[in-house]
């Protein structure tokens, strides 16, 4: 219990000293990303300092994001969310923080998939995702983030969005797929290195992080971040997250 308490308090602290935020991580969704790969997230957003981010799916990540691409003074991210309400919740604090100016949240429902997909044809579950029509207008991506859409939208739920993207990634982007402690999430990741020629490595960090790369390419690293990571690689235990449901959600456990 005490070597969870101690990680707890650990991912917390690295991360709020990384942002530049006045509020505290709100509780802007349940499910969201673990602090250790928003600590992360951010520390690669700041080091590489990205033009175009693309996610799926808002929340926690959002602010991280925009945080470090305020930092860093450019850049761009695109997100992408089937929920007006989580939608307004994210918009409400990126506002609240001065940041929405990094941030285009595009927000549509769910809807039919009608391209390949790792869901079967006689799925209970027919293949949903989110339209394609979001996708407008977006090129020359630095670094995709998949975290949506939920996993009850269908068997296999995320799987549209490397092939929906593929020909809008820069050579050196990366793919970076959280929740791989879930064997769909794994599956996934394991289909678009075959598919789409690269490289996968998985972190285990509290929910896991799958990181693809393609092989060969020089990525750009301009800047040092201090403190870059938690030892979290070695020590998988040391990085219990942080609990950023809604309360009603807490409220049920």
């Amino acid at each position: 219990m005490q070597n969870r308490l101690y990680a707890q308090l650990e991912s917390l602290s690295w991360l709020q000293q990384r942002l530049s935020i006045k509020g505290q991580l709100p509780p802007l969704r349940g499910w969201a990303t673990s602090p250790d790969v928003l600590l992360r997230l951010h520390t690669h957003i700041m080091q590489t300092k990205p033009s175009v981010i693309v996610e799926f799916g808002s929340g926690a990540s959002t602010l991280v994001i925009a945080d470090a691409l305020s930092q860093n003074g450019s850049g761009k991210l695109y997100s992408i969310e089937h929920s007006d309400y989580y939608g307004a919740q994210t918009m409400a604090t990126l506002e609240a923080e001065q940041l929405q100016r990094f941030v285009d949240m595009r927000i549509a429902a769910i809807e039919p998939w009608e391209k390949e997909h790792l869901n079967s044809i006689d799925a209970e579950k027919p293949s949903q995702w989110y339209p394609l029509a979001l996708l407008d207008n977006i090129s020359d991506i630095d670094l995709l983030w998949v975290d949506g859409p939920p996993g009850a939208t269908c068997l296999y739920s995320r799987y549209p969005a490397l092939p929906a993207l593929a020909d809008k990634l820069l050579p050196h982007a990366e793919v970076w797929m959280d929740d791989t402690t879930r064997q769909e999430e794994k599956d996934i990741c394991e289909r678009w290195a075959k598919d789409h020629h690269f490289e996968l490595e998985y972190h285990p960090l509290e929910k896991g992080l799958g990181r693809l790369t393609r092989p060969g390419v020089e990525r750009p690293v301009t800047a040092t971040v201090k403190n870059a990571f938690v030892r979290t690689d070695d020590h998988p235990e040391r990085a219990i997250g942080l609990d950023f449901s809604l309360p009603e959600i807490r409220n049920k456990g």
